[in-house]
């Protein structure tokens, strides 16, 4: 600020300087916007404009010759008048020439954030003061609004995950905690039936009964999607937690209400405890986060406490997924394949090609070692085109030395799925190995399906368009096989090895597939049965009118090699038969 005279106001026009410039500088500030106030070293106001009194609340007759402590909170004037002191005495202010946010004093006795900025200068031999402030109220209304959004879910209004882990920090440092996480079982059917606005309204209504459910007892948040969370303070106790789990299930016993629908939804949970699983919040985060995966890996609807075996199980799911991105480089998948045989001539007609794994350490490996963790590995979606591109390869090479047309059969995963390049990998892939879209069947199962999206069914239309075939793959197993059926261009459905095992023997089992058979032949549908082994359950079969089968009875996965040279030598064998009759 620049030095002005003592007793400087808009309202007293004698004490206004006679200097040119000081009058116009004591008039800039007399209609100025910003509040201007000077005091001198006995911390007495001198100066107080218009603005000053619009901030302030006070007449400027009410403050000239009153302490400066008249607008400082009064829990703040002992550091204030501690700082005057140190100012006069040393003769320079810590806070001139900065901008600083500091809370002012208003005259009804409410406080307000200003924006101070100080200026300190010596008049007469004696030091003066002089300060502009700015209400920055709107300011801080937005900073406070901003800090709200951090730490708030706006679809729920429920404590979000940076608020979660904030307090997390502060019980884990405090003594011990429990985290709860939960996540809801059915939610994305719920997304994919009624809709995505229909699944906001049932996460409102979920975090509203989480919230009653729990009380008291902890802290909830929602971390995002179907994923909420509950912090409990100062608990150690497993049986306190599933008392408290037992609750919160029984609350999702009763429908929840959304948009004139009443739908169930189950929970899962998973729980951990610091400081005995972990110390920090990162940490804690993810024992819980292993400890839901459990629960949901059990099929959801319970409750899992972290165990260190599910670290050691996620740390090897870890190095698996490391080995597998490596096992592609290296070209240590191999492709195996069973026979799958027409039961009205014994003929084969299509083989199913299946993954095997050559691991450098622990040589072949069935997909029962790696493929769960394959399917939800960055590389799946490569190793799936190496499948198709294998596979077609093999079969027309098979074609070429005679074995005839064999149609093949690919497992499809998920993230092919959700690609929107399998249209152009299966297609590319034909051409390229000059067979014929027919040849081909594409093996999709209802966990894949049930993840499906939009595109992923324009793709099997398409290709189904061009003469490729789209199995159903162990059907009958789950809950939504009946409701899919008229989603996908199916060609084929594959008979779950589960009803063919007692098939001859269990009169149940029997009727099941009788039943699978005819109501595919309503749909125009073929049919084929895995797991066959026997030559009762082959018989069993084709008296159902059952077209193939697929089993152990007709041979075991093996190399492309070994299936050309056992069917061409069978192929063979049936020519020089036929031969000898006729001569």
């Amino acid at each position: 600020m620049v030095k002005q005279t003592r007793n400087v106001s808009r309202r007293n026009p004698g004490s206004v300087s006679h200097d040119p410039f000081q009058y116009r500088y004591q008039q800039m500030l007399a209609n100025s916007a910003t509040a201007a106030v000077c005091a001198g070293a006995d911390n007495l106001i001198v100066s107080w404009n218009t603005a000053a009194e619009e901030l302030f609340g006070y007449h400027f007759e009410q403050v000239i010759g009153q302490p400066l402590s008249l607008i400082i909170p009064p829990r703040l004037r002992a550091a204030h008048n501690a700082g005057l002191a140190r100012a006069v005495r040393s003769g320079h202010a810590r806070l001139a020439g900065h901008s600083v946010d500091i809370l002012a004093l208003h005259a009804d006795g409410s406080e307000i954030p200003v924006d101070l900025s100080l200026s300190m200068w010596i008049e007469d031999g004696k030091p003066m003061f002089g300060a502009l402030m700015r209400d920055i109220a709107d300011r801080h209304s937005a900073k406070q609004r901003l800090e709200h959004l951090a730490h708030c879910d706006t679809l729920t209004s429920l404590p979000n995950r940076n608020a979660l882990q904030r307090r997390l920090a502060a019980e884990i440092s405090r003594g011990s905690c429990a985290l709860m996480l939960l996540d809801l079982d059915g939610f994305k059917y719920v997304n994919d039936t009624l809709g995505h606005s229909v699944g906001d309204k049932l996460l409102t209504a979920v975090a509203s009964r989480l919230t009653e459910a729990i009380g008291e007892s902890g802290f909830v948040a929602r971390l995002g999607g179907d994923e909420f969370a509950i912090l409990v303070s100062s608990c150690s106790d497993p049986l306190m937690l599933d008392t408290l789990a037992n609750e919160i299930f029984q609350s999702f016993q009763h429908p929840f209400e959304a948009s004139d629908q009443s739908i169930y939804v189950g929970t899962s949970i998973g729980i951990a405890l610091s400081p005995n699983d972990a110390s920090d919040v990162e940490q804690l985060l993810s024992c819980a986060d292993l400890a839901l995966y459990s629960a949901k890996s059990d099929g959801g609807g319970s409750r899992k406490f972290f165990q260190r075996a599910m670290q050691n199980s996620s740390d090897q799911r870890h190095r698996m997924g490391s080995q597998l991105r490596t096992a592609l480089a290296n070209n240590e998948f191999e492709l195996w394949y069973q026979p799958q045989v027409c039961l009205a001539t014994g003929s084969l007609s299509g083989v199913e090609a299946l993954l095997r794994w050559r691991h450098p350490d622990h040589g072949l490996l069935t997909p029962a070692n790696f493929i769960e963790v394959l399917e939800e590995s960055p590389v799946a979606e490569e190793v799936g085109d190496w499948i198709v591109e294998q596979a077609c390869a093999v079969a027309a090479k098979w074609e070429q030395a005679g074995l005839g047309p064999i149609r093949i059969g690919v497992n499809l995963f998920a993230a092919q799925l959700r690609s929107n390049r399998l249209f152009g990998v299966v297609s590319t892939t034909l051409r390229k190995h000059d067979l014929p879209p027919d040849r081909l069947e594409l093996e999709i199962t209802e966990t894949t399906v049930l993840r499906h999206n939009n595109q992923s069914t324009k793709a099997l239309r398409k290709l189904n368009s061009l003469g490729v075939g789209i199995a159903f793959d162990d059907f009958g197993t789950g809950f939504a096989s009946l409701s899919l059926l008229q989603k996908y261009p199916l060609t084929r459905l594959k008979i779950d090895r589960g009803f063919i095992a007692h098939i001859d023997r269990k009169v149940g089992d029997s009727a099941i597939v009788k039943a699978i058979i005819v109501m595919a032949a309503g749909l125009g549908l073929k049919v084929i049965a895995e797991g066959v082994e026997t030559a009762k359950q082959e018989k069993a079969l084709r008296a159902l009118g059952c077209g193939e089968a697929q089993g152990y009875r007709y041979g075991h996965p093996m190399t492309s090699n070994d299936l050309l040279h056992t069917y061409l030598d069978r192929s063979t064998h049936s020519e020089n038969t036929l031969g000898l009759s006729a001569g």
